[in-house]
């Protein structure tokens, strides 16, 4: 009897150390060691003192049921299927600031990171539409130290994320590599047009651009400084970047097209991917109309130049004609 009543008292400590919180939340699938290493907590910090976690802790087994929410000390994670996305954009600060830009991770993952969050789109090869077509793991994180080490803690946290849901859930998809994950703060190099190798490569309508290393995201973008903000959404960011129910082409009802303060054209894509939608918008503060300032010949061209690097590295097709 004092030998249960002694292992009950163990367990019940345990339950209340910062490792056993995170494994209880989200269905068993958050990656524990890269979570504590983003809150600076040990796995027995005494009785988890000050490390507080909770949310959905439903049980996940498949695509039909996978939708979870849940807090573990200073991170905010969401698992959806792409299909049914509907948080990726309320945790980031780029949507519309031309010098916080999304980071691709690199090392064959479909992820970014941008400044305090980071997001992972894995396409599921066995799942249908109906089924959500894919995962979208995303993580937030407030109080967050802007370092190396801490933007390659959220880095490894997102990806790890995305392996323990599609293993839960049984979604058959390429993983990128464990090593190689690139972790640079979340602002983009400007640099003479010409000079340009990443998502800005090739563009010559200004003479600076500022941009990230070009690699498969499901958000990229380029500013064209002084001028446009251009930049490409796939799958859930293509769907949700404004009301889809106003057109399945970013909020537009037909694939290319020009209105006030946008000119866009879009890709059919595979899985997950969905629809590519690529767009160029003025820049921040600017008052420019697209409908009495429209868009030059060389500001089209590099629209559509923009729109084909992007869909290529993604293996989409060839993106929508803009109408003249």
């Amino acid at each position: 009897m004092v030998i249960l009543v002694m292992l009950s008292v163990g367990y019940g400590f345990w339950l209340q150390y910062p490792a056993a919180k995170v494994g209880k939340v989200c269905s068993g699938m958050l990656p524990v060691e890269e979570i504590l290493d983003l809150s600076g907590k040990s796995r027995l910090s005494l009785f988890g003192s000050g490390f507080k976690s909770g949310g959905d802790s439903g049980d996940v087994t498949g695509p039909a049921d996978l939708e979870a929410h849940c807090r573990a000390g200073n991170a905010d994670i969401h698992i959806e299927t792409a299909a049914e996305a509907t948080t990726q954009y309320g945790i980031y600060t780029f949507q519309r600031i031309d010098d916080v830009l999304p980071v691709p991770l690199g090392a064959g993952w479909q992820g970014f990171t941008a400044d305090s969050g980071a997001s992972v789109l894995l396409n599921c090869s066995n799942w249908t539409g109906r089924d959500g077509s894919g995962i979208l793991a995303a993580v937030s994180v407030w109080d967050f130290d802007n370092t190396a080490d801490t933007r390659l803690d959220l880095a490894r946290a997102v990806t790890e994320l995305a392996k323990n849901a599609a293993e839960k859930t049984g979604c058959k998809t390429k993983f990128g590599s464990e090593s190689g994950l690139k972790s640079p703060a979340a602002s983009a190099e400007t640099k003479p047009a010409g000079e340009a190798s990443g998502t800005c490569e090739g563009l010559s309508s200004t003479a600076e651009v500022r941009e990230t290393d070009a690699s498969v995201a499901p958000v990229e973008e380029c500013v064209l400084v002084g001028d446009l903000q251009m930049r490409a959404e796939y799958g859930p960011f293509s769907d949700r970047s404004t009301a889809v129910s106003n057109g399945k082409y970013g909020g537009h009802d037909t694939p290319a097209g020009i209105d006030s303060s946008t000119a866009w054209t879009s890709a059919t894509c595979q899985g997950a991917l969905g629809i590519g939608y690529y767009h160029a918008s003025p820049i921040e503060g600017s008052d420019r109309r697209f409908t009495s300032d429209p868009l030059t010949k060389q500001e089209r061209a590099d629209l559509s130049h923009f729109a084909k690097q992007s869909a290529a590295r993604h293996g989409c097709g060839a993106p929508a004609v803009s109408p003249s």
